[in-house]
């Protein structure tokens, strides 16, 4: 694999990514949990400011633009879902659906954690550590991503995905995010 071939990858990581976190905002909107919404609505605008960090990154160093890379859409969402409105969602599945919405936030960190791994081992095999240390940055980001949808995680299986204590924690987190959003910065 070449430089190129790996940032594009990269790219084409972060494009999904992206692609991820919206999905994830609206299927959190959609079951009424505001705050897991505006987390991953933050996590869609922060990483799409990393997307345009890693492609200036490359195209100053490697003068050089990332390739076009074909991507999959996440599907996060359920078909089914599309005809339905938010007060369709019975109490009794709603704290289900949370719960798979979690695995899937992890299921995606976990993969993206192992790709930045196997991309910063291409780029030492290469001798392209200056590379290699920007995607360790990249890579420790993701880790501390993982980390904390970890530990929330771990919070709704202590209480159990219990409705009233997922409610009482959505305002917090809407606030905590929405400054968080304001605090994004392209530089």
């Amino acid at each position: 694999m070449t430089v190129q071939e790996i940032f594009s990858k990269i790219g084409q990581r972060s494009i999904e990514g992206l692609m991820t976190h919206v999905q994830l905002a609206d299927y959190f909107a959609f079951l009424g949990v505001k705050g897991y919404a505006k987390c991953h609505e933050y996590r869609f605008f922060d990483e799409s400011a990393n997307y345009r960090k890693t492609a200036n990154y490359f195209s100053s160093h490697y003068h050089k633009l990332l390739t076009d890379e074909p991507f999959n859409n996440p599907h996060i969402i359920p078909q089914n879902w599309f005809q339905h409105v938010k007060n369709d969602v019975s109490p009794d599945t709603r704290g289900g659906h949370i719960r798979t919405g979690f695995e899937k936030w992890i299921e995606w960190e976990k993969g993206t954690k192992t790709f930045y791994e196997g991309m910063y081992q291409e780029l030492m095999k290469m001798g392209e550590v200056a590379a290699a240390a920007y995607v360790a940055e990249c890579l420790d980001e993701v880790s501390d991503e993982l980390a904390a949808a970890m530990q929330y995680w771990l919070e709704l299986v202590a209480i159990d995905y219990n409705m009233s204590d997922i409610i009482m924690e959505q305002d917090h987190l809407y606030k905590k995010y929405s400054k968080r959003l304001k605090e994004i910065s392209y530089d």
